[in-house]
């Protein structure tokens, strides 16, 4: 969950939801949005406590301005936003997902063993979880 930094009405999804009146900021039919509504509220798609916005930037610049509480993304935006606004954002909770990526090729493609092979023998020598700490939990968005 990325707050304002002084933010202290709230400190998990399930003191979010008790409060009626805070918002949540998102950019409609994304997993966040999905999560918002299914994970943290009541399941109503259309519930007003969520506002949408087209770009999750949109979405945290209402965050920043008061318009909303809380935007729900992932960590390496998080820390993005937060690198970009050290003073004003911070992270608040526990994650309240996990959403799994992957690769489109053609049907019959020979490249799918390969990459398939690839890709665990990454899993097996730990070089894909290096990757995933330093690209997704390390990443200094400040520093580059």
């Amino acid at each position: 969950m990325l707050v304002r930094a002084g933010e202290e009405r709230f400190t998990d999804a399930a003191s979010f939801a008790a409060d009626e009146n805070l918002l949540i900021g998102s950019q409609a039919g994304t997993t966040n949005f999905y999560t918002a509504v299914y994970e943290v509220l009541d399941g109503d798609e259309a519930n007003p406590r969520i506002k949408l916005f087209e770009t999750f930037g949109a979405a945290v610049q209402a965050l920043l301005t008061g318009d909303v509480d809380m935007v729900l993304m992932d960590a390496a935006s998080t820390r993005g936003y937060i690198g970009a606004n050290p003073d004003a954002l911070k992270s608040l909770g526990e994650p309240l997902g996990t959403e799994e990526f992957g690769f489109i090729f053609t049907p019959g493609s020979d490249l799918v063993e390969p990459f398939n092979a690839a890709i665990e023998t990454m899993q097996q020598d730990g070089y894909a979880g290096s990757l995933n700490l330093r690209w997704f939990y390390l990443y200094d968005s400040a520093a580059n």
